[in-house]
């Protein structure tokens, strides 16, 4: 039979496993890389399966944990680690099993990420060399994060602009300290800076301690009587909680306040004139957050509660607002909210007349309801805005997609506000029958881009329902912010 073969000969090898023909090197090389990728993705996982074996066969062996040691830390306090991972270790007296050290180990590798101080974490359990058969040592290797932020911006909307600067240090004392400056210059907010200090309190994390520092020189236009305000304000106070989680955030404030009018119009108010000149005030405060949106600017689902209380002086009053915002998903990647506000003041000792101007409730502009000027709605002494002591407002949003550039971050835009802010009397009924059936009105539609964390807006507003002298916004209105109705 050898004698029958002549050549040449073909090659009777078949192709295993997809192989590419052996004339095309660059797809034959891809293809061996991709075996041996599956070879290894193959055995990693084999050792992985054998490992969690091993580790589920020996759960309950005693092991005890002799030190734990974090490397890479270096400008983070020694005393805070340790504050910070004491909690998390247990009792020597206590049984202690590998499962209770691996627990450990998690919690304090979610303590040490926790503390947003660090890029990277990551934890080694090894034998002590040091310590009795089953002693081990915890090993975390930690890489920091900059300790140093610096940003500049400019903003230019409904005929104001803005120049700012921010800066902040974090970890200068080494204990996930923060330090946070901002300062801003602009057409219609002359001056303004805020200096804040906070600090963890409690091992967990949970609980945070400020101090803060903030000033504003601002104009007030014609709904103040075309006066400027200047205000310095010195907060201290405690946080605990925070977003997404089931019991909300807690925040307890205690703050002194100067602030000062002046520079006002002759055709200005007499309740803004009456508030003219310098002022202090203190306060106590507590707000309650639970905020469950999964988005802040463009929610498809979960809701937002918020509630605010405060407590002031000289003249004393109670204050309360509160807040809600639910979002919906809609087809086409739409989504529909649905926000409502709304506040009362209680004068306590007194009557309303000795209220300063600026602790009134104000509404109506670009951030509340659209299609009415800044402060321009409520009870008026000719151009001037007084505020009102209580107030509503409600807000129907729907958001879609540009049908030709559905993953652009602009939005088109389309709501229906409703509100209406007055003082109360003693007559709680009669107040009520007022501020239900008497609501200013007004709807539009335009564009909403994203620009994380901020919401810019462009708006065609029409006002529908207005009371008698409150100042209305036709045609393009503009505005930016972090939260609108």
């Amino acid at each position: 039979m050898a004698d029958a073969l002549k050549p040449p000969l073909q090659s009777t090898v078949r192709p295993s496993d997809r192989e590419p023909s052996q004339d095309d090197l660059e797809k034959l090389r891809a293809w061996h890389e991709e075996r041996l990728q599956r070879k290894l993705r193959g055995e990693y996982e084999s050792q992985q399966l054998h490992l969690g074996e091993l580790v589920n066969d020996t759960l309950d062996c005693p092991v005890r944990i002799a030190s734990v040691k974090v490397h890479g830390a270096t400008h983070t306090s020694e005393t805070f680690l340790d504050w910070l991972i004491r909690p998390r270790l247990t009792s020597p007296d206590a049984h202690s099993t590998l499962h209770s050290v691996l627990q450990t180990t998690r919690g304090i590798s979610h303590s040490l990420s926790a503390t947003d101080l660090f890029r990277t974490v990551s934890a080694r359990i090894e034998r002590s060399p040091q310590g009795t058969p089953g002693d081990v040592d915890l090993n975390f290797t930690v890489t920091e994060r900059g300790r140093f932020f610096v940003k500049t911006a400019t903003e230019i909307g409904n005929c104001e602009g803005t120049a700012s600067i921010t800066a902040r240090l974090t970890n200068i004392l080494g204990r996930a300290d923060t330090f946070a400056f901002n300062s801003s210059v602009g057409t219609k907010t002359k001056r303004a800076f805020d200096a804040s200090f906070s600090l963890p309190v409690s091992p967990s994390l949970s609980t945070t301690a400020f101090l803060s520092l903030t000033g504003a020189d601002r104009e007030l236009g014609v709904q103040g009587g075309l006066g400027r305000e200047e205000r310095v304000t010195i907060k201290a106070g405690l946080r605990h909680g925070g977003d997404g989680l089931e019991n909300g955030m807690h925040e307890l404030t205690a703050e002194a306040l100067w602030r000062s009018i002046g520079n006002l119009a002759p055709e200005a108010g007499l309740g803004i004139r009456q508030s003219a000149g310098p002022a202090l005030k203190a306060a106590l405060a507590h707000r309650w957050t639970l905020n469950m949106l999964n988005d802040h600017i463009t929610p498809s689902k979960g809701a937002l509660m918020r509630i605010t209380n405060e407590l002031s002086g000289p003249t004393a009053f109670w204050k309360t607002e509160a807040e809600a915002k639910r979002g919906w998903a809609l087809p086409r990647g739409s989504t529909l909210t649905l926000c409502a506000r709304s506040g009362l003041l209680q004068v306590l000792a007194g009557d309303s007349d000795s209220l300063h101007w600026s602790d009134r409730f104000q509404l109506g502009g670009p951030l509340s309801v659209r299609g009415f000027s800044a402060d321009g709605m409520g009870p008026r002494q000719g151009t001037t805005s007084l505020g009102g002591t209580i107030y509503y407002a409600l807000g129907l949003s729907l958001l879609s997609n540009i049908p030709i550039r559905p993953t652009w971050p602009i939005k088109l835009h389309t709501w229906v506000n409703v509100g209406r802010l007055q003082d109360h009397n003693q007559d709680v009924r009669s107040t009520m029958h007022t501020l239900l059936t008497r609501p200013s009105v007004s709807a539009g539609l335009g564009l909403v881009y994203r620009l994380d964390p901020i919401r810019v807006e462009a708006n065609v507003a029409f006002p529908l329902v207005a009371a008698r002298g409150e100042g209305l916004r036709r045609g393009i209105q503009v505005g930016i912010g972090l939260e609108m109705l």
